[in-house]
């Protein structure tokens, strides 16, 4: 296989949100760097391109210039590693002659969605019996305020080969569809680890996390509140709050659009403090059709980053009754 045609399969957006996540913002996409510890995103990815750049260390390039400088490793090497991640299994020879990127640029033609389309198959129903329900490594997220009830409720159980506290992804049907892992090495910034990931490759995402689990609960008081994060969703579940899902991001995408659409129930947006949810053009689209209310937090009781549940029940609760109408 050319090296043309291992890059043309690359989708350097997808590979990248490995390591760190990412907004979009203008057609770019930006997030922490992936190579050193910062506060402030100054890493982008311009998809359409196929190009990234690190304007923390001044490293860019393409998605094999990504990988030698994640991994610290030369062309070839970081080649083999694109090609098992693809799943390129032939055996044919790799053009040695490294392109430019602007070359790659010009070649590379980014096909239509941002994320491929969903290719995800549905697991069997026992798929977490494989994990251990080990108390003492999921004592972490008790002591953040998810009960063990909770926990089991969402499947959550402990992953001892990749040291994770791991829990399913279902879609709107209840089905398994990935698996969510949140790691526990304390040293996971340094060994340049994702604190949360996926076990799966994870494609278009159309599902919200939680929606199966809660679906009664949403029907039946006409309202779904939406946080950004799958903790979110278990830490209201603790409190007693169910009429509940998250994105699993922190903006609205279009599949997800249409299902609230369907769906029809009075949208409540609980997302972290620093989003903010006039910007988002799918909410923007979203409210022609459902009432939207949000949270707003104008006497600053979350600090910067906080999901609205981070700081306690009295607080949220605050938060909530104090909602806003989107108008």
């Amino acid at each position: 296989m050319e090296l043309e045609e291992v890059l043309e399969r690359a989708d350097i957006l997808e590979y990248v949100s490995q390591y760190t996540d990412l907004e979009e913002k203008n057609g770019e996409w930006w997030g922490l760097s992936p190579f050193k510890e910062e506060n402030t995103p100054s890493f982008s990815v311009d998809p359409e391109k196929g190009l990234f750049y690190d304007f923390s260390s001044g490293a860019g390039g393409n998605v094999i210039s990504f990988i030698m400088e994640r991994e610290q490793c030369n062309f070839p090497r970081a080649l083999t590693i694109l090609k098992n991640y693809l799943g390129v299994t032939d055996d044919a020879p790799v053009a040695s002659t490294r392109l430019l990127s602007t070359k790659i640029a010009k070649q590379y033609k980014h096909k239509t969605a941002i994320l491929k389309p969903s290719s995800a198959s549905i697991l069997p129903a026992n798929y977490m019996e494989r994990y251990e329900r080990n108390p003492e490594k999921l004592k972490v997220w008790v002591n953040e305020g998810i009960s063990e009830k909770s926990m089991e409720r969402f499947s959550v159980r402990y992953d001892g080969f990749s040291n994770r506290i791991v829990f399913p992804i279902r879609n709107y049907n209840g089905d398994i569809i990935n698996i969510s892992g949140r790691t526990l090495d304390p040293d996971y910034k340094e060994k340049k680890l994702r604190k949360y990931t996926y076990f799966k490759e994870l494609g278009t995402l159309d599902t919200l996390y939680g929606f199966s689990d809660n679906r009664a609960d949403i029907e039946e008081k006409r309202e779904v509140i939406i946080f950004e994060g799958s903790k979110s969703v278990m830490i209201a579940d603790t409190w007693g709050v169910g009429n509940t899902c998250c994105l699993l991001t922190s903006h609205l995408n279009p599949q997800q659009l249409m299902f609230l659409i369907k769906l029809g129930v009075r949208v409540v947006f609980a997302l972290d403090k620093d989003v903010d949810i006039k910007q988002d053009k799918n909410i923007e689209k979203l409210k022609r059709y459902v009432k939207i209310e949000y949270l707003y937090d104008k006497d600053n009781l979350l600090e910067p980053k906080m999901a609205p549940v981070d700081a306690g029940f009295e607080v949220w609760n605050s938060l909530y009754e104090r909602r806003r109408a989107l108008n």
